[in-house]
């Protein structure tokens, strides 16, 4: 399966700014993209259509995602009722990477990726190894029922995870039922989704 496989320093650097709160993230010191060029590449005024690719490729790095599948999420997104902005948001943070990543059961929504594609992630007591697929408002994920799988998780402290309003944990199980649909307030407060729309309206 496709997937981004270079250094994941170097996309807070090309976007300027540190997008998943990592502390030891480089972008924190170096707000500029990695080469001996990077720090003058800032200087110029960007325009418009640089704004719009810009706050495009925070989105689909935050969510792991490369261009195809990205942009074929949007057009989906385009043909529902309602908010497009609103919509794309939804359909990329209802992927079962992003809500194995919101559990806190993966660090980094790249692991996530992993955990989910080695068979780790149950949704509704059934195993499901698609990354990309969609959950729905009542599905419960959870974790595998062996030591493995429950290792993982723990190793990585999900008991501490931030989780979203719109998403019912059940730590002592491993589990979480998401209750509702996730509205804005439940995304970075980075995102530009508006410019998102704009850039592929083009």
């Amino acid at each position: 399966m496709a997937t981004y496989r270079g250094r994941k320093t170097d996309i807070c650097r090309k976007v300027g700014f540190n997008i998943w709160g990592n502390a030891k993230c480089p972008s924190t010191k170096r707000p500029y993209p990695p080469g001996q060029h990077g720090p003058n590449r800032r200087d110029g005024r960007m325009s418009e259509y640089g704004e719009q690719l810009l706050a495009k490729q925070v989105i689909r790095r935050y969510y792991g995602m490369l261009e195809k599948q990205f942009r074929r999420t949007f057009e989906k997104a385009s043909n529902m009722h309602g908010n497009t902005g609103l919509n794309f948001l939804r359909l990329l943070e209802m992927r079962l990477q992003t809500q194995v990543y919101r559990l806190g059961y993966a660090r980094t929504i790249f692991q996530a990726r992993q955990f989910v594609s080695h068979g780790h992630v149950f949704v509704n007591g059934k195993p499901v190894n698609i990354a990309s697929y969609q959950c729905k408002v009542g599905d419960v994920i959870s974790v595998r029922d062996n030591d493995a799988s429950k290792g993982i998780a723990r190793s990585n402290a999900y008991e501490g995870a931030p989780v979203p309003a719109y998403i019912t944990p059940d730590v002592p199980n491993m589990a979480g039922k998401i209750v509702a649909l996730p509205e804005r307030e439940d995304f970075p407060d980075f995102f530009q989704e508006l410019q998102v729309v704009e850039f592929y309206a083009r």
